[in-house]
């Protein structure tokens, strides 16, 4: 009994010692592991692109606008349901055969959306707050009994500048196109893949991250009217540098900084830049194409401390 007891502790004992070893080993292992990834960090070269920034605009449209009164009563006959430039002194509708002719020229639109002679620019700019629900046009069924003094659609008056109020999302590619306050300009597209074109900025203004815009559209297209609802895509111009990994950027005392290998040793190193995206970094000024840096900058820099004294090779 005491034999057997005594081979079961020996046998402890060894297993102990072995499992003490193996730890040990890999106390070891790790050490000189951090040791070599240290001295030897992955380096990766910096490549060069350019980088166009595009965001979304969703915003609303202003125009000068007229209601139209019916004259008389009758039923309201018109050409199309379309809205559609008119002519001084054109028929724009007609009630019980009687023609009703547009006092200059505009374009006549044959519905109404209730927000008449109260969608306004001193209503709508001021505050940053969520724009006012609106509902798209509704159009006056051809065929339809008007009473004496009842609109009969609207006219918006030709030629005029087709506004539009937006909330953008503040960039510093942004900050630049906006920061020449007289004629500045910024590049617009309605479409995917469609023709950019450059709308005027009257007034902007700013809250956190958010930029208020007030804009001037180079077209007016009677097609909108339909909603006063407006998106588009805001390009900003082609900026020149240089994309890497977002580790390879770190944070120190509010600056956006670099190792870049100089010789044998890291040198941590100033960039002006931002993230493209959750995994790349784009850099703007502080690297030059074909540099080489270290990946993992954040590792290294943790490492270091103040002392960048390493050797890479």
């Amino acid at each position: 009994m005491n034999r057997l007891r005594r081979r079961q502790i020996r046998r402890i004992l060894q297993y102990s010692v072995v499992a003490i070893i193996f730890f040990m080993g890999y106390q070891v292992y790790r050490f000189w592991y951090d040791g070599y990834r240290l001295s030897h960090p992955q380096i990766i070269e910096a490549i060069t692109t350019n980088y166009n920034e595009e965001q979304p605009l969703n915003g609303i449209l202003l125009w000068d606008e007229q209601l139209i009164y019916a004259p008389k009563e009758g039923i309201l006959t018109y050409p199309t349901p379309r809205a559609k430039f008119v002519a001084k002194g054109e028929m724009l509708a007609a009630l019980d055969g009687t023609a009703v002719y547009a006092p200059y020229p505009a374009y006549y639109y044959p519905a109404l959306d209730g927000q008449e002679g109260d969608w306004v620019y001193p209503k709508l700019w001021p505050d940053f707050a969520p724009f006012p629900e609106f509902k798209s046009a509704e159009l006056i069924e051809n065929g339809t009994p008007i009473l004496r003094g009842q609109p009969i659609g609207k006219l918006i008056p030709q030629p005029q500048m087709l506004r539009c109020i937006a909330y953008l999302d503040r960039t510093p590619a942004l900050d630049r196109a906006l920061k020449q306050r007289e004629n500045a300009t910024i590049r617009i597209r309605t479409e995917h893949d469609g023709k950019e074109r450059k709308a005027d900025v009257v007034a902007v203004k700013s809250e956190g991250q958010k930029l208020k815009v007030y804009l001037r559209l180079p077209f007016f297209p009677p097609g909108i009217l339909k909603s006063r609802a407006f998106t588009a895509s805001v390009i900003t111009d082609v900026q020149k540098g240089v994309m890497v990994p977002d580790t390879a950027v770190i944070t120190r005392e509010g600056k956006n900084m670099v190792f870049v290998v100089q010789g044998n040793s890291p040198e941590l190193r100033a960039v002006e830049g931002f993230p493209s995206d959750e995994e790349t970094f784009f850099i703007e000024k502080g690297v030059e194409p074909g540099s080489k840096l270290i990946l993992n900058a954040d590792g290294l820099n943790r490492s270091l401390g103040n002392d960048s004294n390493i050797r890479i090779w």
